[in-house]
């Protein structure tokens, strides 16, 4: 028998900026839920808080964004779309492929990836503050 061959994919979805941290969570579970259900894996969530939309979306000019990695099978960006546009407090969402044909070995490994970058950028981050403290240093 064949394994099945995942992808992963980015998830982000806006909420619109009105909505309750209760209704924010209650999205959250209701998307992680079905990962879950349907066998897929969540690599990495990420919530980056209540920020300034590029354009105007349904007369908000802000909302709260939420970031997904996830390791799935068929159907799963699928039935995860579906719920966020029943969703009214969801203005916007995308998911972009990010990788195909993953064996289910290697789901570690994305994992693992993933969580060095995070490190990485949260190292990088670490040092250009320091640069800026070097320069205050100079005046």
């Amino acid at each position: 028998m064949a394994t099945q061959k995942l992808r992963k994919y980015e998830l982000i979805y806006i909420i619109q900026p009105e909505a309750l941290e209760e209704e924010r969570t209650k999205i959250s579970d209701r998307i992680e839920a079905i990962i879950e259900k349907m066998g897929a894996t969540l690599v990495k969530k990420e919530d980056w808080g209540k920020r300034k939309l590029a354009y105007e979306i349904r007369k908000h000019s802000k909302g709260y964004y939420y970031y997904y990695v996830i390791v799935a099978g068929p159907g799963v960006t699928q039935e995860i779309e579906r719920v966020l546009r029943m969703l009214d407090n969801v203005i916007r969402f995308m998911t972009i492929k990010l990788q195909e044909n993953i064996h289910p070995d290697n789901i570690d490994q994305i994992i693992e990836a993933e969580t060095a970058a995070a490190a990485e950028r949260v190292s990088r981050s670490f040092d250009d503050d320091d640069d800026d403290n070097e320069d205050l240093d100079d005046e």
